[in-house]
């Protein structure tokens, strides 16, 4: 097909569209509005974590209940950071932050309100994340093994329960390096707690990694009206890590 017969198509569709528009405003046909969230439940914008933790601690400030076996990795891998050889972080090869070190990553993420999803852009790797209220969690033996997992969530009152598993083995919970494995399963109690303000209780449930289940709290603001995500390249420098090799950056 010639560009000029591709351009009398196109030509051929504008105006077909523009027809249809007309007879359905002649019909009295009302254009849907967007959804809008209740205030308390609408979350729709552009946010960013607060003081996002280099090491993870507890919901009241502890040590996470480590396993002998997740404290021997973990120690190996504070001694690889401080060395400026951290091989187990996978941002330094230009690999996913994957979920939940996502979660705590220094960077906006823009939400948008459905009522049957709840989608977070991370502006790190532009990485989508993807909450389906409509959905259930899938079972165990059913799970694929990714950097994001599956995400499901379902409103308690404003705040919004999440569940998260199938995750891979590749990553690290934060900056510090505490281990998971694939069978990690992850609850979020996400509300608002002003106008401004989305707190995240994340609680983690890793028998292989950590004696009893264990939760930190996060917190994100609100960025200003207008503020734009940026564009995001993996390169071979990063000032989010104090010792890069090839990491990711602005």
């Amino acid at each position: 097909m010639s560009r000029g017969e591709v351009t009398k198509m196109s030509i051929r569709s504008l105006a077909a569209a523009g027809a249809l528009a007309l007879v359905l405003g002649a019909s009295g046909a009302v254009a849907q509005p967007f959804y809008k969230a209740p205030p308390a439940q609408d979350w729709d914008g552009m946010w960013q974590i607060q003081n996002a933790p280099e090491a993870l601690r507890t919901a009241d400030g502890k040590a996470p209940p480590m396993t002998a076996e997740a404290a021997k990795i973990y120690k190996a891998h504070l001694a690889a950071r401080k060395a400026g050889k951290p091989a187990f972080d996978t941002i330094q090869q230009c690999m996913p932050h994957g979920f939940p070190r996502i979660l705590t990553a220094n960077y906006p993420i823009e939400i948008f309100m459905e009522p049957k999803q709840v989608t977070f852009i991370h502006e790190v790797h532009h990485f989508p994340r993807l909450v389906f209220l409509d959905a259930q969690p899938v079972k165990a033996e059913d799970r694929d093994q990714n950097w994001m997992g599956f995400s499901t969530g379902k409103w308690e009152g404003d705040t919004l329960v999440v569940f998260t598993a199938g995750v891979n083995d590749k990553t690290v919970l934060g900056t510090a390096g505490l281990p998971h494995t694939t069978d990690l399963e992850v609850t979020e109690h996400i509300r608002k707690t002003d106008a401004d303000t989305l707190e995240d209780l994340v609680t983690y449930h890793d028998p292989k990694m950590y004696s009893k289940d264990w939760s930190t709290r996060l917190t994100y603001k609100r960025l200003p009206a207008g503020t734009r995500m940026a564009e995001y390249v993996c390169t071979d420098e990063n000032p989010e890590i104090e010792a890069p090799t090839k990491t990711a950056s602005k």
